[in-house]
């Protein structure tokens, strides 16, 4: 099987793990907080990685546009759903869960170069992105959310 076709296998599994883990409810409310912290991320990152030449999709072929497979934004989007979905209230796991995101993204990036479909950026800096991606990502979450939960309950009252 040609390699462009298991960027469209990684979405497919990222969109059926959607629909199995989050409510369609949640996911409706959730989906602006996926395409700003996931898929407008992850473009702006490619984009990033494109110009500098430090990191690049490779072998998406006809499930792209330029420089950016179609995949990779919609996959972000949907894992940064199912991570709000699932980001605990109390704060001790609230910490260990970007912890557990960052290792996890490292480890996925790696089986990605390891399958020929990304070429990655040394250890340290694929490191200092997902971590400012992760802390960034779910303190703006929390911060949008605690400010809109604010704004309905004031408009209830």
């Amino acid at each position: 099987m040609p390699i462009c076709y298991y960027h469209l296998i990684k979405l497919i599994i990222f969109l059926l793990l959607l629909i199995l883990i989050v409510p369609k409810a949640e996911i409706r409310r959730l989906a602006v907080y996926g395409i700003i912290f996931g898929s407008a991320y992850d473009v702006i990152g490619l984009t990033i990685g494109y110009f500098t030449n430090i990191f690049r999709w490779i072998n998406f072929e006809p499930f792209g546009y330029n420089y950016l497979p179609i995949d990779s934004p919609v996959s972000w989007c949907a894992f940064y759903i199912m991570y709000f979905y699932l980001l605990p209230k109390q704060k001790p796991l609230l910490y260990a869960f970007p912890i557990s995101g960052i290792v996890m993204s490292m480890i996925y990036s790696r089986v990605l170069v390891n399958l020929g479909m990304f070429i990655e950026p040394d250890f340290l800096l694929r490191l200092a992105n997902f971590t400012l991606w992760f802390t960034y990502a779910t303190w703006g979450y929390l911060k949008l959310h605690k400010y809109i939960e604010g704004k309905r309950s004031a408009e209830t009252t």
